[in-house]
């Protein structure tokens, strides 16, 4: 007679570590002769499990399937190491996720003010009305802001701006607010437009007199472009640069066919905004959203880029100024007032209290477009080039590549970037 004692083990140890994600528990797990597990993940914020690694100590496999972790070949204690990945998410694609109500280009756009309260809101323009980047016949589509929108707040290098809207190079256009978003302050100076009251200053930067095209030499800056290069390199330039698009277009249109140079030399903002009320993201487009044709029509010496692919690449800083055409697909129109839309501060008010504020769109031979302030109320007007009351709003472009960091767009909790993002910084756009 023998007697055998058996020491049975309760089995192998496996357990699941890992960063950024959420195990169901337990995370630890004891398995027999089957040898085989799983544990049910999810990923925290900022991470997805897509694409994610798996690895096992002591010859383990591991899979990863909708959020199960599947281990196999238990044979020995076994550690697995779950490294999450990284869910980048570009800013642009962030404001798109944030607002799908999508109703098509804005009602009325052509005949009245629109000052509608609205959030997760973006309109559309595309086809004629919009730049053909791809040079394909069609227009890009541009996503765009209007009426009272709450929800398109960025804070970026300090300062609060507002979205305009996704150009057609995919770049997130921003007007500038300022340190406050409450502010009525929302400025960066005063400054005439230019100095003298002739067609060819009415240019982001012109040339020499003699006809419409010595007047497009662009070798000259403007007397703004020289306030607003100041600012640029003391508060951008330094530090958040490399974020800024250098293919963003800035639509300084001089075209000015249609209009008697016998009397007022008239610009063909003119003839779109205040005679047809029919904007347009297109440069040097006319009324039916053609280009202007000949020797005085749209060309690339009117898109200011800092790039040479898209513009004429004259910026050597890419900022600017905002259109008129965009001042009225968010809502205003040339000599209306307009009490509630998205130009204002968080509180509602003028961002620029009782001063005018200044655009790149040229009127006639003397003046510029502008829009009013709380005297009266965003009203789309026109002043003197050599006015020097008129304030400055810069515009900037955030590259296509630019990664959202938080926020949902409200003013209490704005869109941020990842400004240490070193591949995107090198980036054109």
């Amino acid at each position: 007679p023998t007697t055998c004692t058996v020491d049975f083990k309760a089995g192998y140890e496996v357990a699941l570590v890992g960063s950024n994600i959420s195990i169901t528990a337990p995370a630890n797990k004891t398995v027999g002769r089957i040898g085989s597990t799983s544990f049910q993940v999810t990923a925290n914020s900022g991470y997805t499990l897509t694409g994610s690694s798996v690895t096992c100590t002591n010859n383990a496999s591991a899979t990863i399937t909708n959020g199960t972790v599947n281990v196999s070949n238990i044979k020995s204690n076994t550690t697995c190491t779950l490294v999450p990945k990284e869910d980048i998410k570009l800013l642009k694609d962030q404001i798109l996720a944030d607002h799908p109500t999508r109703p098509g280009a804005r009602p009325n756009l052509n005949s009245d003010v629109f000052a509608g309260e609205n959030t997760k809101t973006l309109y559309t323009a595309s086809g004629k009305w919009t730049e053909d980047l791809n040079n394909d016949g069609e227009g890009e589509i541009v996503y765009y802001f209007s009426g009272n929108a709450l929800d398109n707040w960025v804070y970026f290098a300090g300062i609060y701006w507002r979205i305009i809207r996704i150009n057609e190079d995919d770049s997130v256009r921003l007007l500038y607010v300022g340190p406050d978003k409450n502010t009525e302050e929302g400025y960066i100076g005063t400054s005439a437009y230019n100095r003298t009251k002739d067609p060819m200053y009415v240019g982001y930067m012109y040339g020499s007199s003699g006809g419409v095209a010595n007047n497009r030499e662009n070798t000259t800056d403007s007397t703004i472009k020289g306030v607003i290069d100041t600012w640029y390199n003391s508060k951008i330039k330094p530090n958040y640069n490399g974020y800024v698009s250098r293919t963003a277009i800035y639509c300084n249109d001089r075209a000015n066919e249609g209009y008697s140079m016998s009397t007022t030399f008239y610009f063909a903002a003119r003839y779109r905004l205040e005679t047809n009320k029919s904007p347009s993201y297109k440069c040097g487009n006319n009324a039916s959203g053609s280009l202007y044709t000949g020797t005085n029509g749209a060309s690339n010496l009117d898109k200011f880029t800092a790039s040479t692919s898209s513009g004429n690449g004259k910026l050597i800083n890419p900022v600017s100024l905002i259109t008129a055409d965009e001042i009225v697909f968010a809502g205003g129109k040339y000599g209306t007032r307009i009490y509630s839309y998205y130009y204002y501060n968080a509180g509602g008010d003028s961002v620029t209290g009782d001063n005018y504020w200044r655009t790149i769109s040229p009127y006639s031979g003397e003046s510029m477009f502008v829009v009013l302030g709380s005297g009266n109320h965003g009203n789309l007007h026109i002043s003197s080039i050599v006015n020097i009351y008129g304030v400055v709003r810069p515009v900037l472009s955030l590259k296509s590549c630019v990664k959202w960091k938080s926020g949902n767009g409200t003013s209490d909790n704005p869109y941020t970037v990842d400004t240490l993002d070193t591949v995107c910084s090198g980036a054109e756009n």
